[in-house]
């Protein structure tokens, strides 16, 4: 199954950050942070008929086998800075696993603890992988947006402090750093590019908005109306961002959100990263978990001399949608997001293998 959905492109459009925040970020990470690979799989290009294939690596971004904590830190520290952590003894956030481990070493590291609101979906691998930050564990019988909810009434009721990577009225500025320190990743994308350029494309994981808001900022910043075409990758039975797209407005899907992309299994959009798409997303692909079992194979048991990757279900995504296009038999559908045989793609590996029991399941003993 392959679902597209296409939006215009506004020349106008900038994204969300300032040239001063972008200052702020980079002054942050100059001395914090080694940049995580940019990996090129010339094989898999061929195969599907383009000029190159890229895949930003974050499976083991500061030890930890995700992107968000690039994030969460700079968040946390953005509050520190601001005076907002100053009596605070807890950190409470809700997660599908990957953004609440991240907050819950952060709150480690600053001698804080944390309380970890994880909805009924999320593998007991991920549970595991958040207690053993130390923190507290709060399962919740419904889906990750009701555990948003609950983490926000709890910390309301107990006097600690919400980190979450979605925005609600009133809730805009952890969200926003969030997104900011994402950027980075596009730096250290964009100085191994080297002399190459920029790729044609860049495929993004959609999830609540937050890093496809960033990245959708970030390419406008750099490089204003010849950025990449940008494309928005869901999955299919969770895909509220291209709901929202569609609808023009923020725009929940309803009934079980079933997906093996545990990382973008979240049926409501970030208000605050949905502000930032209108214009800027050149198209919005949502794809079913065949496809994604196929990109994790793929990624894992490599064709020719492409290196094999560990990349879990969520960080799968963006080749999941080049396989899903590659094999449409609309071939239209390349041709309206521009995909020829010079293009160069990236995609980004936001997680690794965070679930070990389905990521053999799928591609075996790789």
């Amino acid at each position: 199954m392959l679902t597209l959905h296409t939006a215009p492109r506004r020349a106008d459009a900038t994204g969300l950050f300032t040239d001063d925040e972008y200052a702020r970020r980079r002054a942050f990470f100059t001395t914090r942070v080694t940049p995580t690979p940019l990996v090129r799989l010339p094989a898999l290009g061929t195969r599907l008929g383009l000029g190159s294939v890229w895949v930003k690596d974050e499976t083991a971004r500061f030890g930890l086998p995700a992107f968000k904590s690039l994030g969460v830190e700079f968040a946390v520290d953005g509050l520190r800075t601001r005076g907002e952590l100053d009596g605070v003894t807890t950190l409470v956030c809700a997660s599908a696993g990957n953004h609440g481990r991240a907050v819950a070493r952060a709150a480690r590291i600053a001698g804080l603890s944390a309380r970890i609101f994880l909805d009924a979906d999320v593998a007991p691998s991920r549970v595991a992988a958040i207690a053993g930050e130390g923190a507290e564990i709060v399962r919740v019988a419904g889906t990750y947006d009701e555990a948003v909810r609950l983490a926000t009434d709890d910390a309301a009721a107990t006097g600690s402090l919400v980190v979450s990577d979605t925005s609600w009225d009133g809730y805009e500025q952890v969200p926003r750093d969030i997104m900011l320190g994402y950027t980075h990743l596009m730096d250290e994308a964009a100085t191994a590019w080297g002399t190459d350029g920029p790729p044609e494309a860049l495929l993004v994981q959609a999830g609540v908005g937050g890093l496809l808001a960033a990245v959708a900022s970030w390419s406008a910043w750099r490089f204003g109306n010849q950025r990449p075409q940008l494309i928005a990758v869901e999955p299919a039975r969770a895909a509220c961002v291209l709901a929202s797209a569609r609808a023009g407005t923020p725009t929940a899907v309803v009934g079980p959100l079933s997906t093996i992309m545990a990382g973008l299994r979240c049926g409501e959009v970030s208000p605050l990263a949905f502000s930032a798409l209108d214009g800027l997303v050149d198209a919005y692909v949502a794809v079913d978990d065949t496809w994604c079992r196929a990109a994790m194979t793929q990624l894992a048991r490599p064709e020719g001399t492409d290196p094999a990757m560990a990349v879990g279900t969520s960080g799968a995504a963006g080749i999941a949608a080049l396989l899903a296009l590659a094999a449409s038999p609309d071939v239209t559908l390349r041709d309206r997001l521009g995909l020829v045989a010079s293009s160069r793609v990236m995609a980004i590996a936001t997680e690794g293998v965070t679930e070990p029991e389905l990521w053999r399941e799928v591609v075996g003993e790789a």
